[in-house]
């Protein structure tokens, strides 16, 4: 009885350092990251722009895409299982508490969505989250099974039943949250428009206003193990440590993955001569001072590179949709 206590706040925390492109505890030491190493897999992935992706453990993963398709892999993304989905609508994030226990948000022109499965997605319950103006939320965070929040447009809500009800973080609330994320149990983030965000040292419970020294808006949060990131609506990310310009990424970079304090990935798409854009993966080994460049064929590899997860240390999987087929992008460090 003892060691299930022990492993049971063990288990939780491993799910939390996963979540919001934290770098989970990455090694210092290990090699820097190479293009040489990037690999498509040969994979059965049904084709499709896949907009969010997250791994429970080094075989268990699950993606979404725009139009409402969540596929599961139990081998490390070489095959993928079409689930059964009650939507068929843009699908904007997913993030599992434990390895039963999954949430997504999205939506259409009827309003904003949480979906939730209990069973590892066999199954997934529906929720109308009654948004404003009948908008998708853009940010989602689960501290555990029972504690989450939403954001969006005019929306920032808190769950303690599992997303059975919600309640307002602020009321009447003025402001955009364009995401939400805690870094630990405690410390939480949420960005808004004109530089402005909020910062939680209660789990929640209480938000101090916080201004940067932009009036960009302020969109995901990323982290490492010191430092917290926001990306403005351009390629410059802020320190919310600092309110502080931190660095810039290359033209292109959509989303970032962080392994440790100088080596990241990013992803995305750049255009040359021609209709159709390039798919893209960066990599950085100091902080963005500078770095390599992968391109990829939009019609035969990828157009864009849209989703990318961290499945165990030594591992990143990346999916990259293109004109003929969706494919699986291995990074091994």
């Amino acid at each position: 009885m003892k060691a299930q206590k022990i492993l049971i706040p063990i288990i939780i925390l491993l799910f939390l350092l996963t979540s919001c492109e934290k770098n989970g505890e990455t090694p210092e030491n290990f090699p820097n990251l190479s293009i040489d190493s990037l690999k498509i897999l040969q994979s059965n992935i049904p084709g499709g722009l896949y907009t969010d992706l997250t791994f429970i453990n080094e075989a268990l993963g699950f993606a979404i895409s725009n139009f409402g398709v969540i596929i599961k892999t139990t081998n490390g993304g070489h095959n993928w299982e079409q689930l059964l989905s009650p939507v068929n609508f843009f699908l904007s994030k997913i993030q599992f508490t434990d390895n039963q226990t999954g949430y997504i948000i999205g939506g259409d022109n009827t309003g904003g969505y949480l979906l939730k499965t209990v069973n590892a997605g066999q199954t997934w319950q529906l929720t109308n989250l009654q948004t404003p103006d009948k908008e998708r939320p853009t940010g989602m965070f689960f501290l555990n099974n029972t504690t989450g929040f939403i954001s969006g447009k005019l929306l920032f809500r808190k769950t303690v039943d599992g997303g059975q009800s919600w309640s307002e973080v602020m009321d009447p609330i003025s402001e955009n949250i364009n995401d939400v994320c805690f870094k630990s149990a405690d410390e939480g983030y949420a960005t808004s428009d004109n530089g402005k965000y909020f910062k939680s040292a209660d789990g929640g419970k209480t938000w101090q206003s916080m201004q940067s020294n932009t009036s960009d808006h302020l969109k995901n949060i990323y982290f490492t193990e010191t430092k917290s990131y926001t990306k403005c609506r351009t390629n410059v990310f802020i320190d919310l440590g600092t309110g502080k310009k931190a660095f810039t990424v290359p033209d292109g970079v959509l989303n970032l993955l962080f392994l440790n304090e100088s080596r990241c990935i990013g992803i995305g798409q750049h255009y040359e001569v021609g209709f159709l854009p390039y798919g893209d993966i960066f990599l950085t080994n100091d902080a963005w001072t500078t770095f390599n460049q992968k391109k990829y064929n939009p019609q035969s590899e990828a157009m864009n590179v849209t989703a990318i997860a961290k499945v165990t240390n030594g591992k990143v999987i990346m999916l990259g949709f293109g004109t003929i087929n969706t494919n699986v992008i291995e990074l091994r460090y």
